[in-house]
């Protein structure tokens, strides 16, 4: 079978419009024509364009911007200054990251205490207790946490007041600080491989 001619294809997905000149004989089952070749490969360009979404790496970083007064044992830090969020994992109304993707993930926060007020506070992975932090009761202490946790899509990672009974201040004003990121999946047979 004979292709010739002047073939225009218009992608109205992509905003791409493509013309080929093209003539060849195609043995129906056998062969095909060049702009058959082009179509297709512009095809599964466009699709996985569409897919791209899933191998977002999930990262945040967010900000006290006022002093906060923590009364409750149990209340979540709001980090509402937030400057990166690439795959919308953290939620500034809760203070809460959620998992996107299943992997190992950085997470770290800076907490400052408010003049000789001791702060007693935890990393949370959904309702548990990961790693207890403390600033320290001199002059604007701050205190620093720094983990690796491995997540399932859908896990929960927040900062939680931990001092019971106590009212501890943590300064704002850009001081105190939460954020994480994605450092690599795991394959089926959970090896560890890096993703780039």
């Amino acid at each position: 079978m004979a292709c010739s001619g002047f073939i225009f294809v218009l992608f109205a997905l992509t905003g791409v419009s493509v013309g080929i000149d093209a003539s060849c004989n195609a043995k129906r089952g056998k062969t095909t024509c060049v702009t058959e070749d082009l179509l297709e490969m512009l095809i599964r360009i466009n699709s996985r364009k569409s897919g791209s979404d899933e191998k977002i790496k999930p990262a945040f970083y967010a900000s006290l911007i006022g002093d906060v007064s923590l009364s409750d044992s149990n209340k979540v830090l709001k980090f509402e200054d937030v400057r990166v969020n690439r795959g919308r994992g953290y939620d500034l109304s809760t203070g809460i990251f959620t998992a996107t993707r299943d992997g190992l993930y950085h997470f770290s926060c800076v907490i400052y205490g408010d003049r000789g007020d001791d702060v007693g506070y935890q990393l949370n992975k959904n309702e548990s207790l990961y790693v207890k932090g403390y600033s320290n009761n001199g002059a604007y202490e701050a205190s620093t946490l720094s983990v690796l946790m491995e997540l399932k899509k859908g896990d929960r990672v927040y900062i939680q007041h931990r001092h019971s009974g106590n009212t501890d201040k943590v300064i704002g004003s850009d001081h105190s600080s939460f954020g994480g990121f994605f450092l690599q999946e795991q394959n089926p047979q959970n090896k560890v491989i890096k993703y780039s």
